[in-house]
């Protein structure tokens, strides 16, 4: 899991996600916490550390973690292990956000809402994230969300440096029912059923 943030405000809509997908070849529980708990910094320091403990992974920074369904802005983070296959995916436009999660194929509503800003990833990147929403007294806007990413991508390898920001000003007549559309298409392309009625 890494760093997704989205933004959702009246005028405008905000997505960053960072493009960093690692994948563990076996079983590493030490090594997982060191690298989600913002103990390991950098590539270097997570191949040493992958060394000494016998771990295998793999490292990529090209994965796409946030896009565009028409008028809508998705975001994904995914934890995926032989025993586990989780989505967290959120859908933001101006004026609305619709938070789910996807357990195999299964969906579930999470949380929904007008406005706001939302922060998936590891522990120490929500607290990364948190921190600086909070010294700029919650004026949450674009610049912020790439300071986010910097500032992320500067203090743990579980991110990459590398990010992608959108953003959309298209207000649309029913935002809340947009995102529902949304997520209803995803269901029907991917095979999800819907576990509770939106």
């Amino acid at each position: 899991m890494s760093l997704v943030v989205a933004l959702a405000k009246s005028k405008e809509a905000v997505i960053g996600g960072d493009r960093r997908s690692i994948t563990f070849l076996g079983s590493c529980p030490e090594l997982e916490q060191d690298l989600y708990s913002g103990l390991i910094k950098d590539d270097e320091a997570l191949l040493a550390r992958a060394k000494e403990a016998g771990a295998t992974l793999q490292v990529a920074d090209g994965r796409d973690k946030v896009w565009r369904r028409g008028d809508i802005l998705v975001g994904e983070v995914t934890e995926i292990t032989p025993q586990l296959d989780r989505r967290r995916r959120i859908y933001v436009t101006p004026g609305a956000h619709l938070q789910v999660e996807i357990s195999g194929n299964e969906v579930r509503v999470k949380d929904r809402g007008v406005a706001g800003c939302i922060i998936y990833g590891n522990r120490f990147t929500q607290q990364i994230a948190v921190s600086i929403v909070v010294q700029a007294s919650g004026r949450v806007d674009e610049a912020l969300v790439r300071e986010i990413f910097q500032k992320a991508g500067e203090q743990t390898a579980s991110v990459s440096r590398e990010y992608v920001i959108l953003r959309s000003e298209r207000r649309l007549s029913d935002p809340q029912k947009a995102l529902e559309e949304a997520l209803d298409g995803d269901c029907q392309e991917n095979g999800w059923r819907l576990c509770a009625p939106l």
